[in-house]
C-alpha cells in the first residue's frame, strides 16, 4: 500500500512514544515522509533497528513517573517542543481474568493509562504555556470501548480510562487549539505474526472486510488526525476494525 506524500509537517516536532513497537514504526516513517522533525520515545517492550537507525531514539518507561517530564525535556534539548504526540501502546499480554493478581493489574494500569495521561498532560501543559496549537493522539484499543475481548481485562480497563481521559481533556482544551483523538484498532497483521494459516484464518473470520489492518492504514489515520484539517475534530475515538465494530 503506498501513502500519498507531501511537506505537510514540514519543520514539525513530532514525538511518537512507543514507534518501535506495532504499529509504531509505520507511524514514524509517515510522519518522516512528510517532512517532520521526529523523536522516538522507545518503550522497553522491544526494539525497531528500522526506527532507531535513522531516527532520535529516546528511551522511555511510562511506568516511571518522571517518565513524560524526562522525555519532552529531552525531545526539546535534541529538536524542539513537541506539537504532534502521538502514543502508540506495546502489544498486550493475554491473562485469563481469573487469574490476574493485584500487581499485574497495577503494573497494566500504571503503563497503559497513568504512564500516557501523563504524558499528553505534560505535552499539553507546555504547549498553553507556548500558546501553541497541537495534536494528540492515543492508539488504544477496541477492547476498551466495547469490554468484549477475552483475557484482556486489565488492558481493556486501562485503554477505556484513557479513552474518558482523552475526552475530558480534550474538553478542556478545546478552545487553546490544541486537539485530543484517539484511534482504536481492533486485528491488525502486526499481531498475526508467526501465526499458522489457520490460526490468522480463525481470527480474521468475523472481520467484514476479510482481512487484518495494514499498519499503513493506522499511519494514515494518524496524519489525518495531526494534519491541519483535522482542527475541529476532538475528543473522538476513531475505529479502525474492518467493520468488525460500528459506532
Amino acid at each position: 500500500m503506498k501513502m500519498s506524500q507531501s511537506n505537510e509537517f514540514a519543520g514539525r516536532v513530532v514525538a511518537v512514544v512507543g514507534g518501535n513497537v506495532g504499529v509504531g514504526p509505520a507511524v514514524v516513517k509517515a510522519f518522516q515522509e512528510r517532512g517532520a522533525r521526529v523523536l522516538v520515545g522507545s518503550l522497553p517492550a522491544s526494539a525497531s533497528s528500522e526506527v532507531t537507525a535513522e531516527t532520535n531514539s529516546i528511551p522511555v518507561d511510562l511506568a516511571d513517573p518522571l517518565a513524560a517530564s524526562q522525555f519532552l525535556d529531552e525531545c526539546e534539548r535534541r529538536v524542539g517542543l513537541v506539537q504532534i504526540l502521538t502514543m502508540v501502546a506495546p502489544p498486550v499480554e493475554t491473562r485469563d481474568a481469573l487469574a490476574i493478581s493485584r500487581e499485574h493489574m497495577q503494573n497494566v494500569v500504571n503503563a497503559e493509562l497513568v504512564g500516557p495521561a501523563c504524558m499528553l498532560q505534560e505535552c499539553a501543559r507546555r504547549l498553553v504555556s507556548h500558546k501553541l496549537e497541537g495534536r494528540l493522539i492515543s492508539f488504544v484499543s477496541m477492547s476498551g470501548k466495547t469490554g468484549a475481548h477475552k483475557h484482556v481485562a486489565p488492558y481493556a480497563a486501562a485503554k477505556g480510562g484513557l479513552i474518558a481521559y482523552s475526552r475530558v481533556l480534550a474538553a478542556e482544551l478545546a478552545g487553546t487549539g490544541i486537539t485530543v483523538n484517539m484511534i482504536a484498532t481492533s486485528l491488525f497483521e502486526v499481531q498475526l505474526a508467526g501465526k499458522s494459516d489457520a490460526a490468522k484464518a480463525s481470527l480474521v473470520a468475523g472481520i467484514p472486510t476479510g482481512r487484518a489492518g495494514r499498519s499503513e492504514e493506522a499511519a494514515c489515520a494518524a496524519m489525518y488526525l495531526a494534519s491541519e484539517g483535522s482542527g475541529y475534530v476532538t475528543g473522538e475515538t476513531l475505529n479502525l476494525s474492518g467493520g468488525r465494530f460500528m459506532d
